[in-house]
């Protein structure tokens, strides 16, 4: 999997003052139901890792002897694609809907602890809207920025404690699963030969996998980053006057 592209200096948590009139809002209760989303969804994705496996398989028989497959079981491997799709779509819906509300929370959260650095997310935020090919990388700034603003005060080891690598690998792991379910998907509605039809199994099954492993790797960034805005929320004096 390839690195995440590097994109501008992130400033530090510590960049701008505390900014005052802004009451943190705790993101615990979504950060719950986004991880029991995060676990429906993998639920629906190893489905669909089972479905192409079922179809990868179903080709490679035919290839090697075209007539140990009957019909049925062709209509069969298709029917399963088609579900797994739709159940995995679904699950990815609703969780991006609420991820999104999470996301939205912590980086309010974090113009709190640091002003200075949430404004250049705001920034990139607006600049990812006039550059579509930047959307692959840009949202992953605005999570590096969100998650350096909330590091507890007071750890002079904080990149070695709160390092970004979980929020590059994630992001990495996401678009590459994207792309491979994209071209996946197209590769199989094209597909108009037994070949063409596993080598379309071949890059669903390996996107579907990689949802797998994005979707933990989200888990544990909701997981942690909501910690840490808690840790920081419980330090900073002048959080603490307005936590809820």
């Amino acid at each position: 999997m390839s690195a995440v592209p590097a994109g501008p200096p992130v400033p530090s948590p510590d960049a701008g003052p505390v900014a005052t009139g802004v009451r943190p809002r705790s993101a615990v209760g979504l950060a719950v139901a986004l991880t029991a989303l995060f676990v429906l969804f993998i639920g629906g994705s190893a489905y669909a890792v089972y479905a192409d496996w079922t179809t990868w398989a179903l080709m490679e028989r035919l290839l090697s002897d075209p007539g140990a497959v009957g019909g049925a079981e062709l209509g069969r491997g298709e029917r399963l694609i088609g579900l797994a799709a739709s159940v995995q779509s679904k699950a990815l819906i609703v969780t991006c809907v609420v991820f999104v509300v999470w996301f939205r929370r912590v980086r309010t959260n974090a113009r709190v602890f640091a002003q200075a650095a949430d404004a250049l997310a705001s920034g990139v935020a607006v600049g990812a809207r006039f550059a579509a090919p930047a959307k692959l990388w840009l949202p992953s700034r605005i999570a590096a920025t969100t998650w350096l603003s909330s590091r507890p005060l007071d750890t002079d080891d904080g990149s070695r404690r709160f390092p970004l690598t979980l929020v590059n690998v994630w992001w990495g792991a996401f678009v590459a699963a994207r792309v491979l379910g994209w071209c996946g998907g197209m590769a199989y509605s094209l597909a108009q030969s037994p070949g063409a039809v596993r080598h379309a199994a071949t890059a669903m099954l390996a996107g579907d996998v990689l949802d797998i492993v994005a979707a933990v790797l989200a888990a544990l960034f909701v997981i942690r980053l909501t910690a840490m805005q808690r840790t920081r929320s419980a330090q900073s004096p002048a959080v603490a006057a307005v936590r809820p």
